[in-house]
């Protein structure tokens, strides 16, 4: 694997968001906020570094274990970059953070929003927005680079199915679709009655199902039944995968209704919404709250109408959801419905294949597609490993002194990229957000790219000793 050829990729990647990082610029001066120097020296930074790294190092097609290095290291790289922009309102280690949680669309904070300038709120929801779509489909936009390289890249990403033929076309449909339906929820957030900033804002941070606020009190803050309607349209969209929805935009709607992940996440949101109702009968607007929070938890967004404190029972039915998760090739995180669903169906067909005759052919299928045992068993080993990591994350919280299920609420939200949490994310020490940052990029990236950057680090050093 050339390390070398891998950084020049990265370099690319930085001069992308040297561009993104000037966009807030355009805001602190409508805003008459001089915050202007944090976005500026980004930038410069980003674009230097970008530049000597693109021009420095010589490029070689990429293999999927190669794509898979890069999209790991992208995330960090450009987390690190990103965070730049928060230096002047934040310590490095909480603007780390803060710069992490944008770009995995995860959500969780260390800070009080409504203290902010507004162009460092424009970036917190920009990043969620760039990494919902993800920065390497905007890669792939604006170079169009052709061949296998391409192909990789895109799969690098957690993305399997293809909209067209190329990848190009690919990712070109894939980002209209995204522009489409942000200019769609700007628009129907503010003829709710949301101000202008706030509806950009939360369209980015809720068609990402990214989940940042511009508000302490998330969505609550604004008391309007037709916002949370909204914003409840927008995160059910960020969810579904973008290969549906390009069957929708061609008035193929029986394509979503038959779909298997449409008809689990329905059940899942009936089922949910009438328990979370019950668990919350104690407070005002349980219904209300009930089905929010069902939505929010499953699509991964983390917004929160009117909770201060959950009650137990809630806690534990939302940490099933934000382990459950959208569907595959959305902006979602989570394990996937199409996992669980599979997972599910496994557990009948395992039964029949002990009761059935060995020389029995028992297929094994989800949405009418038979799924080889090959699959299965790759499914089966990426929830073992996610489920890993979670338990190894709870314990490190709970070892910290939180209560046990406080640290599973938590740590089920950072891996899952959802943003709701039961604990004050400020008052973590630097170990605590260390760990949750390390399960927010493994859940963004959906593990396997760190798993190879591991391999290659420790094959690099084997040879070495050898």
């Amino acid at each position: 694997m050339n390390f070398r050829s891998i950084l020049s990729y990265v370099g690319l990647m930085l001069v992308i968001l040297a561009i993104l990082m000037l966009l807030p610029l355009a805001v602190s001066w409508i805003f008459a906020e001089d915050v202007y120097l944090p976005f500026l020296l980004g930038s410069i930074v980003s674009f230097i570094t970008g530049i000597v790294l693109y021009k420095r190092l010589e490029r070689e097609p990429l293999d999927l274990g190669s794509a898979m290095v890069l999209a790991g290291v992208t995330f960090i790289t450009i987390s690190l970059f990103g965070s730049i922009a928060y230096l002047d309102h934040l310590e490095p280690v909480d603007s780390l953070f803060e710069s992490v949680s944008g770009f995995t669309t995860t959500g969780l904070t260390v800070v009080n929003p409504e203290s902010l300038p507004h162009a460092v709120l424009f970036w917190r929801s920009l990043t969620q927005w760039v990494g919902g779509v993800g920065i390497i489909v905007i890669f792939l936009l604006l170079m169009s680079s052709p061949g296998m390289s391409s192909y990789y890249l895109y799969r690098a990403e957690g993305r399997t199915q293809r909209i067209e033929a190329g990848i190009y076309s690919t990712v070109k449909r894939i980002f209209i679709i995204y522009g489409i339906y942000t200019i769609i929820g700007i628009a129907l957030l503010s003829l709710a009655g949301m101000p202008l900033f706030d509806s950009v804002a939360h369209t980015f941070t809720s068609l990402s199902t990214g989940g940042f606020s511009v508000k302490n009190g998330s969505i609550g803050s604004y008391s309007n039944p037709v916002v949370e309607f909204v914003i409840v349209l927008l995160m059910i969209l960020g969810a579904t995968s973008f290969f549906i929805h390009d069957k929708i935009f061609k008035r193929n709607f029986m394509e979503y209704i038959r779909n298997s992940e449409s008809q689990l996440f329905w059940s899942l949101v009936i089922i949910f919404s009438i328990f979370l109702s019950l668990s919350f009968l104690s407070l005002p607007g349980s219904l209300r709250l009930g089905i929010f929070h069902t939505f929010s938890a499953l699509t991964t967004t983390g917004y929160t109408v009117g909770m201060q404190i959950y009650p137990e029972l809630s806690k534990f039915l939302i940490i099933i959801l934000m382990i459950i998760g959208g569907f595959a090739g959305s902006t979602a995180g989570g394990l996937k419905l199409v996992r669980v669903g599979i997972l599910g169906k496994a557990v009948n067909w395992v039964s029949k294949k002990i009761s059935y005759p060995r020389s029995a052919v028992v297929p094994l299928k989800f949405h009418g597609k038979i799924v080889s045992e090959e699959e299965l068993g790759i499914i089966s080993l990426f929830s073992f490993v996610y489920i890993l990591i979670l338990v190894a994350s709870t314990l490190i919280f709970s070892f910290m002194g939180y209560a046990p299920l406080d640290s599973f609420f938590v740590s089920a939200s950072a891996e899952g990229t959802v943003g709701l949490t039961t604990i004050n994310i400020a008052t973590v020490n630097p170990l605590g957000k260390f760990v949750l940052m390390v399960c927010m990029l493994l859940g963004r990236l959906e593990i396997l790219p760190f798993l190879v950057i591991l391999y290659s680090i420790f094959a690099g050093l084997r040879r070495r000793v050898q």
